[in-house]
């Protein structure tokens, strides 16, 4: 960590689904800037890029409004933050330009920098950036992934940036309403991943000290998502198609790494890049059975009419039905790709309870390397969207008790506590 040089800063929680930005300015603390005057909520911005051509690019929801307007063509990009730790993703090409995944995420980053600086009518060099606890449980990945968050920085025009950990950024946010000494198991449910720290808090002061550990998982929300590709949908799109290649006579079926760019939310854009789009080409005309070609059909009017976002959508619909349904019924009827397929809040949980599983490991694995118990954890401060998954919220209730349970503002929680943790370093006061 580098020395501020002014007690000037930006903060930004940059997620993988929704990003918000906050500043430390003149010894003001100034939360929730207005960064998209398109959403229904302007201090929400999606964190999606859409590229019509190699040289426009729109943000947000106006990126929404620019690829319906534009029939679906060109690129739109959403979960990109996933991708940070995978060494073998280093960017794709939009027409004949190349981006790497550094100058993409600094893309949105520097526009992020744009927005609040003409809102505040102030220039900065200085950013406070929230970080999963984990990007990956590989250390080298998990580092790997901070050293492109860096490049990114730098490319969005930031001379100095400071990390703090989303959950305990979030910690720094609960501080503020704390009447007495607390200790507090903070859990960030995003996008990308979940993240907890347990802290000790009090009202006045706050040393290293307080935080007792950090941990996490690269699970949440898109891995919820993609639960309903990879056990149901993906059947519509070829996902055991039988084929053969021209001239050849083995049986053979859809490769694995086609089917795990179709699950994930991050990777299914990626299947309109030539070399894997003339593949699906290639085994559609090889398809043994009518069925297998219809599928394979399927998927290609998905890609070919860039109907992967809002397919997406459907399945995030359909996810938030569940919190408050035991049935819900998946219907996209977008011109031959119709579908519609039932879902229950019972096998969505039984699927879901290998990544359940995993999280829950790294909460037992933060509680363990501070060498607490449950029953030494006075509150639970719970934040985030995937936080509102009723099985996730029922296992805190099962492990700690209704009573600890404390609500904060799902979505400014994180940014919040980075303002807060601006405010420290421009004091020169300790945030780790």
């Amino acid at each position: 960590m580098q020395n501020p040089v002014n007690g000037n800063f930006l903060a930004f929680d940059f997620g993988t689904s929704n990003s918000v930005a906050g500043a430390y300015v003149n010894g003001n603390k100034i939360f929730d800037i207005p960064l998209d005057p398109v959403a229904s909520d302007a201090t929400l911005m999606r964190t999606l890029l859409y590229f019509p051509s190699s040289s426009v690019c729109y943000y947000g929801a106006e990126a929404i409004q620019k690829y319906i307007e534009n029939d679906m063509q060109g690129r739109l990009f959403r979960s990109f933050k996933s991708h940070l730790p995978n060494q073998e993703y280093m960017g794709t090409f939009i027409n004949d330009r190349v981006v790497t995944l550094e100058n993409m995420v600094g893309i949105f980053l520097l526009e992020m920098k744009k927005r609040a600086e003409k809102y505040l009518g102030v220039q900065f060099d200085q950013l406070v950036c929230g970080r999963p606890a984990r990007y990956s449980m590989d250390p080298v990945m998990d580092g790997f992934a901070l050293h492109r968050m860096e490049k990114a920085i730098q490319f969005a025009g930031f001379r100095k940036s400071f990390f703090v950990a989303e959950p305990l950024a979030a910690a720094f946010d609960f501080k503020t309403s704390l009447k007495t000494e607390k200790t507090v198991l903070v859990g960030d449910f995003g996008g990308g991943t979940s993240d907890f720290t347990l802290i000790r808090l009090r009202p006045d002061t706050f040393t290293k000290e307080d935080v007792l550990s950090i941990e996490g998982c690269p699970l949440a929300g898109d891995s919820l998502d993609a639960l309903f590709m990879q056990n149901k949908l993906c059947q519509f799109f070829g996902a055991k198609t039988k084929y053969r290649v021209l001239f050849g006579s083995n049986v053979l079926t859809m490769p694995p790494h086609i089917m795990q760019r179709l699950n994930q939310p991050a990777h299914i854009v990626h299947l309109s890049e030539k070399e894997t789009y003339e593949f699906i080409k290639r085994v559609e005309k090889g398809a043994i059975t009518l069925e297998d070609k219809k599928c394979l059909d399927r998927l290609l009017v998905l890609i070919d009419d860039q109907q992967i976002f809002p397919f997406f959508e459907a399945i995030e619909l359909v996810k938030r039905q569940l919190s408050d349904n035991n049935k819900t019924t998946f219907v996209f009827d977008y011109p031959d790709i119709e579908i519609e397929q039932d879902f229950s809040k019972g096998e969505f949980q039984e699927w879901a309870t290998p990544n359940k599983d995993k999280i829950f490991q790294a909460l037992d694995r933060c509680l363990e390397q501070a060498g607490k118990r449950t029953e030494d954890v006075d509150l639970i401060c719970l934040t985030g969207g995937t936080a509102k998954v009723p099985f996730i919220k029922d296992q805190f209730v099962q492990r700690f008790g209704t009573e600890k349970i404390q609500s904060t503002s799902h979505f400014h929680s994180v940014l919040r506590g980075l303002v807060e943790a601006a405010e420290r370093l421009a004091q020169n006061e300790s945030v780790i």
